[in-house]
């Protein structure tokens, strides 16, 4: 049983109890757990049996006793329990973007519905409208998230991590196996994956893929020869393994990773007397075997190109041309600017959140509490806030090697207004702007919410600027192009939110608002410490939008932030 395996079933152990009604602080507390597990390196099954399970963090005597009945048995009594209280179909409704628990409640309970097909049939004869706080509308957008649901199956960012770890360390274990690495969209850090593919090295490719296509964790074999295989594995995601000789390697690796726009125009730029596959670079009779993927592109003549670029739209122009950025990465960022202590609906104190940006390296970190608008969330009031500050600046006095920035998450309200005046924002070391009601205003008021916040001299970042949670909430209506204008005329940030929920900004606004001289912001949003680790699914996607370190605040030293913060002031 390994730790991804307990967290997925704590997290389906939170589904059913919001689904039942439960306290919400129970699954909130599974949701916790199954992070923090995800992200540990400390091996669960190990620590059951040496009964170390309190080692890792927010793991006391209950949940401890369910790891180990899962890690003894496989199986969770209390699991089981939950799963015979909610009928099956009731989990997939929960898939249906803008469709939460209580929605799934109120259908259950009012018309009997336990399926997608029963809400197909109710939707289209009109009854969803007839339930309290579903109008004409919602039941038109339940339909279309039905749509959606069932038109491919694509799995968030995180989720496919966790499986393709798993994957990868199953195949390094195998003694033929002399090199192995996940490629396709997965490498390429797309926000969600259809599938995952992997390539590997070996002498003997046949034993390796007898081993792959026999791993526990393989529910059906789908397809199967000498070199390749594809499986549908027990997590119902596809896995697909090519098994090459050493020399062939790179070049397989290289191709199962770029798209098949990126893979024809490298074909069309290479000409005609040059033959790129799978199997090496061939030209004029003689074949070329790369050792790496930069000696790959450096005998095309071309600047290496990452794999968040191989989508076929520029780069191989742009690599040829020697314009290729250098992309920010993990080692440029020096803070995270958007992180909830307990003061609002964070889990842990200011001083947990400051030593855990401490042990990552990190120069500076802003907290960044929601305010008093979003009264669900406890936002801070004036009273409570300027409390905060004084605390905050009471800690940088003797933190060594961290500056905690005292911010503020503060509401863009449905007319325009912020939650505060402008006397208490230029109280604050920072100030993000965010949206988290009024979602369904027309397409100008929204825009016009967003602008107006951008033009406060005090606003410094937007947050998760167009307010998507994928596969579950649509994107608001939104003029992208006029708030990437605004913020460049403005000096605004727009944050790239790095919570694999929500991947906000896309790649290709990013992309935009870099040509314009917009500047970004790559933050958690995190809500806990265990997740600060999602920053890198916020790094990729600003990779992914050809983002460099100078486009993003927070690679910038603490003393340039500062000046920067002050620039409308």
């Amino acid at each position: 049983m390994t730790n991804w395996e307990v967290a997925q079933i704590f997290l389906e152990i939170a589904e059913l109890l919001d689904i039942l009604g439960e306290n919400p602080y129970k699954s909130r507390a599974y949701r916790k757990a199954a992070q923090v597990l995800q992200n540990t390196s400390l091996n669960v099954e190990q620590l059951a049996r040496e009964d170390g399970l309190k080692e890792i963090p927010g793991i006391g005597d209950a949940l401890e006793g369910k790891i180990k009945e899962l890690v003894a048995t496989g199986k969770l009594r209390y699991h089981e329990e939950l799963k015979k209280k909610v009928p099956q179909g009731l989990r997939e409704l929960l898939r249906i973007p803008g469709v939460g628990a209580k929605t799934v409640q109120l259908l259950y309970r009012s018309l009997n519905i336990t399926s997608l097909d029963e809400l197909v049939v109710a939707a289209r004869e009109q009854r969803l409208r007839q339930l309290p706080g579903i109008g004409k509308k919602t039941e038109e957008a339940i339909l279309k998230g039905i749509e959606w649901v069932r038109r491919e199956k694509r799995w968030p960012l995180h989720f496919a991590s966790a499986v393709a770890g798993e994957i990868q360390r199953f195949l390094e274990e195998q003694q033929e196996v002399i090199r192995v690495t996940a490629a396709g969209s997965y490498r390429r850090g797309q926000e969600t994956v259809g599938d995952l593919d992997f390539v590997a090295a070996s002498e003997d490719p046949p034993i390796v893929v007898q081993k792959f296509t026999g791993a526990p964790w393989v529910q059906e074999v789908l397809s199967e020869d000498e070199n390749k295989a594809t499986v549908l594995t027990r997590w119902e995601i596809h896995v697909d393994l090519l098994v090459v000789k050493p020399p062939y390697f790179i070049s397989a690796l290289r191709y199962f990773t770029g798209s098949p726009e990126h893979n024809v125009a490298l074909r069309e730029s290479a000409g005609l007397d040059c033959k790129i596959s799978e199997y090496g670079i061939t030209k004029e009779g003689t074949a070329f075997y790369p050792e790496t993927e930069e000696e790959f592109f450096e005998h095309l003549g071309m600047m290496y190109i990452p794999p968040e670029l191989r989508e076929g739209q520029g780069e191989i122009e742009a690599a040829l041309n020697g314009t290729l950025p250098r992309l920010v990465e993990s080692k440029d960022l020096k803070g995270d600017l958007h992180v909830h202590s307990d003061w609002s609906d964070g889990v842990n104190t200011v001083e947990e959140l400051a030593a855990a940006a401490k042990r990552r390296g990190y120069s500076y970190l802003a907290i960044t509490d929601h305010t008093r608008s979003l009264s669900i969330a406890h936002g801070l009031d004036e009273e409570r806030l300027l409390r905060q500050r004084e605390q905050i600046d009471l800690m940088n006095r003797d933190l060594d090697g961290l500056h905690v920035l005292a911010g503020m998450e503060v509401e863009i309200l449905p007319n325009k207004d912020l939650d505060f005046d402008d006397r208490i924002l230029s109280e604050m070391d920072l100030v993000i702007a965010s949206i988290h009601s009024g979602f369904k205003q027309d397409r100008e008021t929204l825009t016009e919410r967003i602008v107006e916040a951008m033009k406060n001299e005090h606003i410094d970042i937007i947050g998760h600027p167009t307010g998507r949670l994928i596969g579950r909430r649509e994107p608001y209506e939104l003029d992208v192009s006029r708030v990437l204008e605004v913020a460049a005329e403005t000096g605004t940030a727009l944050e790239i939110n790095a919570s694999p929920d929500r991947l906000d900004l896309k790649d290709a606004y990013i992309r935009e608002g870099k040509r314009l001289g917009v500047k970004f912001a790559i933050n958690t949003d995190a809500h806990d410490v265990s997740f600060l680790d999602d920053i890198r699914y916020g790094l990729l996607t600003a990779r992914r939008g050809w983002a460099e370190a100078k486009d993003v605040i927070n690679t910038w030293p603490l003393p340039k932030l500062k000046k920067w913060l002050k620039k409308k002031t």
